[in-house]
C-alpha cells in the first residue's frame, strides 16, 4: 500500500499466487481513492462478464458497508445515469469497470489511475483495436501523476503478460528471517523454482504419508517448523533484485507465505500433480506463483508412438466406460472410440470411417451403426451403448461445411448424451463451455480445441509405469497404424505476435490431415462433460463383472430347464438395479 501511495512510482506489478489477496489490495486502494484522493478510476477485467461480476460482488459491498464511501457515491438503491453496474459517479470523479475484450469501454474516458486485474486472462487484442493494456493506458496520457497497477497469477513462460511486466520492474522478493540463525532468505518450494539461484532453502517433507514437514534454512540447514511462519512473515523485507528501475515496483509472492494455506496442504497438492503435466502446471502457476516452463516434446520420431502399441483386441479390463469423437469431412465421417479408466488413464478402443457425403442420411446411419454396436471386454462381457462399460457420451463436430446436418443428427439422438462440438481456437480459451443450439434444440458444447490439443500432447509425453497403472497415460493397440499417429501429431504450437503481443496458435502443415487429432479431442471433451465419480463407477463395474463371471462359470442346467434358469438368474441379479440407478443419476445431471 505504501508503494501505491508513492507519487514517484508509476507502475506496480503483483505476480502472486492465487488466494493471496491481490483483489483485496485493489479494493483497499480503490476505497482510499474514493474517500481521500479522488479522481477518475478504471478497473479492467478480462471480460465484460467478469467486470459485471466484480462490480456486484466486490465494488457493491465496498460502497454499501463503508459509511464514508457510501456518502460520496450516488444512491446505491436506485438505478440512475450516474449509478450503473459498470459506471458510477462519486464526489470527485467516476469509476468505470471494463472488459479487456471490449475496445469501446477502454477508449471513452480520461483516467488518472487504472487497475489491470488478472492480465494473463486478457485477449491478445481488444477486438481489432490492439493490446487492451496499451489501449487503456492511452486514457491516462494527459495526467502527469497517473498510476497503473497490474495483478495476475502467471501462465506459460514466454506467453505470460504478468511475467513480462515483472521482468520490467524492480523485482522485489519477500525475505524473512530464520527463527534459529536470523539469516534472511526467500521461501521457495524446491530446487526447480525460478528463484532457486537466490536460495538453497526448500520445503522438505515425507513423500509417503506427510508424517513430517518442515522448511530447511538456506543458511544453517536447520529445520524450521511451520508454527514460526507467521512470526517470520511479520518481519519480512521486500528486497529489490533490479534496483536500477525506479518507477516500476514489482512484487512476487507464493503460497508458502500465506497464513491461510498450510505447508502440508501445499505439499499434498504437489504430490497429487507431480506426474500429471496438466495438473502440475496449475500448481506451479497458482500455488508457487511462477510461470510454467513447458518441457513437452511436440516432435515425435517416426516410430516413437508406434513402439508403444499394445497387443489387445478387445476392451481392456481397466476401462470403466467409453466416449466417442466424430469428425465431419466433405466426403466421410471419421469416428474414434476411447475408453476411460481411473486417474484419466485411457485406451484406444476402435475407429471407423463412414464413406459418403454428410449431406446424405445414409452416411450418418453408417456411423450410427458403428457407435451403437456392442463391444466385448477381454473377459467376454459385452458392453452396450449407454450402459456402464459401454459408450456414455459422443462429441460430434459441428464446425465444418455440414453444420446443419450435424445439429440435426445430434438432435435425433435426444436423451443419449450426444453433444454438438463447436471448436474455438485461441490461447487461454477454457476447454469446456456448455451452450445450446436453439434452432434445432440440440445440446452444444463450445470447446477450446487448443487446450484439448495441449492436453493430448502432454499425455503423449507421459512415460508408462513398468508395473501398475499410469495416470493420464494414453494406450494404443495395433489397429493404430503410422497414418493414425501422423494425424494425431499433425499440428504443432507456434508462438507468434498478435497486435504486438506474443500468443500461441496451432499450425497444420500444408498437405497434412488432422482427423484423428480432432476425434481424440472431441472424445476427450465428451469425457470431460460427464464429470462422474470414476472410483464409484469403477467399483460398480467391478461388481457387475464378478456377477458376470459367476454366471459364466456356473454349471449348466439340464437342457429342459436351462433357458428358464439362466433367464431367471440374469433378470434377478444386481447389475440391472445398478444400471437403472446410474441412468437415473445421469438423467438428473443433464
Amino acid at each position: 500500500m505504501d508503494v501505491l501511495l508513492d507519487p514517484l512510482i508509476e507502475e506496480v506489478t503483483l505476480m502472486w499466487a492465487a488466494r493471496l489477496g491481490k483483489t483485496t489490495i485493489l479494493e483497499n486502494r480503490l476505497g482510499y481513492r474514493l474517500d481521500r484522493d479522488q479522481g477518475n478510476i478504471l478497473n479492467v477485467l478480462p471480460t465484460d462478464k467478469k467486470a459485471k461480476r466484480w462490480s456486484k460482488i466486490h465494488l457493491g459491498p465496498l460502497i454499501r458497508d463503508n459509511a464514508a464511501i457510501r456518502a460520496k457515491v450516488n444512491d446505491q438503491l436506485t438505478r440512475t445515469k450516474g449509478n450503473e453496474i459498470l459506471y458510477k459517479e462519486y464526489q470527485g470523479g467516476i469509476i468505470v469497470i471494463a472488459g479487456a475484450n471490449t475496445p469501446s469501454s477502454l477508449s471513452t474516458w480520461s483516467m488518472e489511475e487504472i487497475f489491470f486485474d488478472e492480465v494473463d486472462e486478457y485477449p491478445a487484442s481488444a477486438g481489432t483495436a490492439g493490446d487492451p493494456i496499451e489501449l487503456a493506458k492511452q486514457r491516462a496520457a494527459n495526467f502527469p501523476g497517473h498510476k497503473f497497477t497490474y495483478t495476475s497469477t502467471p501462465t506459460i513462460k514466454g506467453l505470460s503478460r504478468i511475467d513480462s511486466l515483472w521482468d520490467m520492474s524492480d523485482k522485489r522478493l519477500c525475505y524473512v528471517p530464520c527463527p534459529i540463525c536470523r539469516a534472511y532468505q526467500i521461501l521457495i518450494f524446491g530446487p526447480r523454482s525460478m528463484f532457486s539461484y537466490l536460495s538453497t532453502g526448500m520445503l522438505k517433507f515425507d513423500r509417503e504419508n506427510l508424517s513430517w514437514i518442515y522448511y530447511e534454512c538456506a543458511n544453517c540447514k536447520q529445520p524450521i517448523a511451520e508454527r514460526y511462519k507467521n512470526e517470520m512473515v511479520q518481519q519480512c523485507e521486500w528486497r529489490k533484485q533490479n534496483p536500477l528501475i525506479k518507477n516500476h515496483a514489482g512484487f512476487q509472492l507464493n503460497r508458502l507465505y500465506s497464513p491461510w494455506s498450510s505447508w502440508k496442504s501445499i505439499a499434498q497438492e504437489f504430490l497429487k500433480a507431480e506426474k500429471r503435466p496438466e495438473r502440475l502446471k496449475v500448481v506451479v502457476t497458482t500455488v508457487f506463483g511462477e510461470p510454467y516452463v513447458e518441457n513437452i516434446n511436440y516432435q515425435f520420431a517416426g516410430d516413437t508412438l508406434m513402439s508403444r502399441r499394445e497387443a489387445y483386441t478387445k476392451i481392456p479390463m481397466g476401462v470403466i466406460f467409453m466416449t466417442v469423437g466424430l469428425d465431419v469431412n466433405d466426403d466421410r465421417l471419421t469416428v474414434v472410440v476411447r475408453g476411460w479408466g481411473l486417474n484419466d488413464e485411457s485406451w484406444f478402443v476402435d475407429q471407423y470411417v463412414a464413406p459418403g457425403s454428410p449431406a446424405k442420411k445414409m452416411t450418418w446411419d453408417l456411423a450410427d451403426a458403428f457407435i451403437f454396436k456392442p463391444r466385448e471386454y477381454e473377459n467376454g462381457y459385452k458392453s452396450k451403448f449407454g450402459m456402464l462399460g459401454g459408450i456414455l457420451a459422443v462429441g460430434v463436430d459441428t464446425g465444418g461445411h455440414f453444420t446443419q446436418e450435424a445439429y440435426l443428427y445430434v438432435q435425433r439422438q435426444k436423451g443419449s448424451r450426444f453433444f454438438g462440438i463447436k471448436g474455438i481456437g485461441g490461447f487461454g480459451k477454457s476447454f469446456i463451455k456448455q451452450s445450446r443450439n436453439k434452432k434445432v434444440r440440440a445440446p452444444l458444447v463450445l470447446v477450446g480445441v487448443d487446450a484439448g490439443k495441449q492436453l493430448i500432447y502432454e499425455r503423449l509425453n507421459i512415460q508408462k509405469n513398468v508395473a501398475g497403472s499410469t495416470p493420464g497415460y494414453m494406450h494404443f493397440n495395433f489397429d493404430c497404424d503410422q497414418n493414425y499417429f501422423d494425424e494425431l501429431t499433425s499440428e504443432k504450437p507456434k508462438i507468434k505476435r498478435v497486435k504486438g503481443f506474443p500468443t500461441q496458435e496451432w499450425v497444420l502443415p500444408e498437405g497434412k490431415q488432422n482427423e484423428r487429432l480432432d476425434c481424440e479431442n472431441y472424445a476427450l471433451a465428451a469425457y470431460s462433460l460427464l464429470k462422474v465419480n470414476m472410483e464409484r463407477l469403477g467399483k460398480q463395474l467391478e461388481e457387475k463383472m464378478k456377477i458376470f463371471a459367476a454366471i459364466k462359470t456356473k454349471p449348466q442346467a439340464t437342457p429342459t430347464e436351462s433357458s428358464q434358469t439362466e433367464q431367471k438368474t440374469f433378470t434377478s441379479n444386481r447389475p440391472k438395479k445398478v444400471m437403472r440407478r446410474m441412468r437415473l443419476n445421469l438423467k438428473r445431471r443433464w
